[in-house]
Order: structure tokens, then sequence, then C-alpha cells
């Protein structure tokens, strides 16, 4: 399982996540700054560099440089007038031939002195490091004397002949100075936003976590067995808002499924001992009855007790199926010899006034279970109508929808009840209790297998005008389609 690289909680992984990466922001930031400051400082020192190149092409064009002393004479008029420029300033022209000439002999004789010493006699001038040693256009050397230093190397030629070469060094103090004095400013304004940094964090950290700090609460309430809490509104419109809403809506449905349970549970429980009393008792009667005739009724009644438990346990095993989703088996209906079947079943069912009404066409659904369910809901209408009342069975198509009535002409249902009435061995009062010997699923099972078929279905009832069960399913095709 994946683990958190960061300690603490969520909030405290939050704020460590803000400091974090404002401080590897700022410190990039440095670097950036460092850097680029260090390049344009450098690049701004070689264009002065190269402005005394030009200088020196100006002051030397049409001047003849055939001997060292031409060279001299013009290297000390070049310096002659570089007064205006910084006096760290190094001009050295190398005269082929005769000594160099510069503005600053001690730097040059401290450096001939040393690359004499390192490289012994005989050894020609320019081989080491340091400013009279550079060779390349434009390089960094180390001079003892005055630091670090740029130095710019330009050959002077005449006529094709190289009589020298003129180097200009410029100190890089300017460049490391301004360069370290950005690591104090740096830190200062780094610490500063790493401070603002950790504050706006532990604030947002706080505002995201308090929903979650609370949705943990109440899942540990669920877990120890308290399903009624729960989150509550949370004033935000981001994933967390999502997640807190749905955390709820799931609370609801799991404590009405949990309620369900408890009662389907107590109910079954209730319905299943009563018969088996009975069947206990009946057992009992028979062990010590001794009259064929009456043992022979006694038998007859004991079946018919099983014949209700069994309906009852086939029931509870439809609903089961209903809530795996494994109830029906969709294929077309043709609605003509459905409503026959039904028709000539009704009698069956009672002496009852009978009316069907049906239309033509196709339903995709599972011809058994639909039979069931209008089964179920005849037999409820009998159950709570005299004999000769009216039970009515019409269907209606709305586009591709099919909508299928079962009224009766019984005392009804009060309006506090009609949401009720699909649930589980919901009694309702005596007028529609169950003393006909169902096994009190009737209307569940209905409902049940209406919404497998994604339908839906409801109850429509006035007292003392009885009762009318709608289902409304989808999946019709008219014949002209």
């Amino acid at each position: 399982m994946a683990r958190s690289l960061l300690p603490g909680g969520l909030r405290a992984q939050l704020v460590w996540a803000i400091a974090l990466i404002t401080a590897a922001a700022v410190g990039l930031s440095f670097v950036a700054v460092y850097r680029v400051t260090g390049a344009r400082l450098q690049d701004r020192i070689d264009a002065e560099l190269r402005t005394q190149v030009a200088e020196w092409d100006q002051l030397r064009d049409g001047t003849a440089l055939s001997t060292p002393s031409d060279v001299s004479r013009t290297a000390l008029r070049f310096l002659a007038a570089q007064r205006y420029h910084p006096a760290a300033r190094v001009f050295i022209v190398d005269v082929v031939g005769g000594a160099p000439v510069t503005n600053q002999p001690r730097i040059v004789m401290e450096e001939v002195a040393r690359e004499r010493r390192r490289d012994g006699p005989g050894t020609t001038m320019g081989t080491g490091r340091g400013v009279i040693a550079a060779t390349a256009p434009l390089v960094s050397a180390d001079v003892p004397e005055a630091g670090r230093m740029r130095v710019l190397t330009h050959p002077i030629e005449d006529k094709g002949r190289r009589v020298g070469a003129l180097q200009i060094a410029e100190p890089l103090s300017s460049v490391e100075d301004a360069k370290a004095s950005l690591l104090p400013a740096f830190a200062v304004v780094g610490a500063l936003a790493l401070v603002l940094a950790v504050v706006a964090g532990l604030w947002i950290a706080t505002l995201i976590a308090r929903p979650l700090r609370r949705m943990a609460g109440v899942a540990a309430a669920v877990d120890g067995g308290d399903l009624s809490i729960r989150a509550g509104h949370v004033a935000t419109r981001g994933e967390v808002g999502v997640l807190a809403r749905a955390f709820d809506r799931m609370l609801e449905r799991l404590d009405r499924a949990f309620a369900r349970q408890r009662d389907f549970v107590s109910d079954a429980s209730h319905e299943l001992r009563t018969p088996l009393s009975v069947l206990r008792a009946q057992v009992e009667m028979l062990g010590r009855e001794t009259d064929e005739a009456r043992r022979r009724e006694g038998t007859r009644t004991l079946l018919r007790r099983l014949d209700e438990m069994d309906r009852l346990v086939a029931d509870l095993l439809t609903l089961a199926g209903a809530e795996a989703g494994r109830l029906v088996e969709s294929e077309p209906i043709a609605l003509d010899d459905f409503f026959a079947d039904l028709r000539r079943d009704l009698p069956l069912f009672g002496e009852r006034d009978f009316r069907v009404h049906s239309v033509d066409g196709t339903l995709m659904g599972d011809a058994d279970r639909l039979t069931q369910v209008l089964r179920n809901l005849v037999r409820n209408a009998v159950v709570h109508t005299a004999p000769q009342d009216r039970v009515s069975v019409s269907a209606s198509s709305h586009g591709d929808r099919l909508q299928i009535a079962v009224a009766d002409s019984g005392p009804g249902i009060a309006p506090e009840h009609l949401e009720d009435v699909f649930e589980r061995f919901y009694r309702t009062d005596a007028s529609r209790s169950r003393d006909s010997g169902g096994s009190g699923l009737g209307l569940a099972i209905a409902r049940a297998i209406v919404e497998a078929h994604s339908g839906r279905i409801w109850a429509e009832s006035e007292l003392g005008r009885g009762t009318t069960i709608r289902m409304e399913l989808p999946g019709y095709r008219s014949p002209t389609r």
C-alpha cells in the first residue's frame, strides 16, 4: 500500500507540500537570477572591452607600424587617451621585438617574473596563466595582484605581419559583488516568502481539511454503528463538496437499506414463526389423533400450510434475486397474446366483473415476470372486493412506453399509506390486511420486477372509491413501427 512521503495528517502534509514548493521555487529563482545577473554584467564588460579595441583601431588607422618603436609610440598615445576609463582597467600592448607598453607596469612586471619562475629560462612569455598569458580572444583569468579579470586579446598587424597584441583586462569584482549581494537579498525575501507560504498554506489546508476531517469523524461514527450522523453542508463547490454530498447520499441509502433489512428480518421472522408454530401444532395433533378422517383432514391442512410457506420462501427468493440483479430476461412480447392469456386466467381468481382493455404491439420484457406482476395485482384487488365487483386491467401506450393499470372498487387506501404499500410486509389497516393467506410480498415483488424493467409503479387511491395500481414500462413498439 502506497504511503505518503510527507509526515503528519492531511493538513500537515498540505503545509509541508506548500512550504517545499515555495522553497524550491525561491531556490530555483535565486539560481536563475544569479546566473543571468552574472552573464549580463559579464556581457556588458565584454562589450566595453570591444569598444576599447574599436578605439585602438580608430587611433592607429593610417599609422605605419613597421618597427617596434612605431608600435610603442602608438601604444603610448592610446594609453594617454584612456584616462577617462576606470583606473582598474589594464591596457597592455605586447610589442614584438620590444618591451610591452602598459598603464599597469607593476602588474606586468610581476606577471613576467612569475611566468619566468614557473617556466624557467628560455621559455617564451605567454605560456602561463594571467593577463599576459591569455591567447584566446576573450577569457577570464586569475591575477593575484588584481583578482579575477576578464581579458580581451586583439592581434596587431601591419601589412599582414603580426607586430604585437593589444590586451585589455577588466576586473570582474563588480560582477562578483553584484552576485554576492543577491544571496542575502534572496535569503530575506525567501524567508519572508516561506513564512507567508506556511501561514497561507496552514489557512488553506485548514479550509480543505475541515470538511474531510468532519467526514472522517462521520465515517468513524458509522463504523461504530451510528448511521444517523451526516457530514452536512460543505461551503465549497469543488471536489470536496461533491464528495461530501455523495457521502451523505450514500449514508442515506445505507441507512434506508439497513432499516429495510431490519424490518425485513423482523417481519420475515414473524411471518415464518406463525406458520411454523401452526405446523408444529398440527404435527403434534396428528401424532395424537386416532380417528382416520380427522387425520386425513389434518394432513390436508398441514399440506396447505406447507404450500403457504413454500410461496413465502419463493417470494423471498424472488426479492433476493431482484437485489442481485438476476430477476428478468427480456425478449419481445406480443401484447395481443399476452393479454389474451391474462383474460383466460382472470376467472380463476374469483367471481368478479373482470374487464381487460389491451393494446397491440410488442414490448421488450420478461413475459413470465410481468404475468407474475399482474397476477399479484389482480389477486390483491380480488381480496379487497366483493363478488360481482369490477376489477379492470387496462393498457395504453405513450410513445415508446406502455402503461398498465389494475383498478378495483374496494375500500381504498388512505393517502398517507400510498407511498408505503410497496414495502415488504407493510400493513395499512384491517380493511386491507392479509387475511387471504398471501405472503404480504406481492406488491413488493411487483415493484422489484417493474424496476428491473427500468419502469416505475405507483398507487392511486381514495377511501371509499377503490384503488388503482399503475405501472409504466419502456420498450414498447406499436404495430405500425
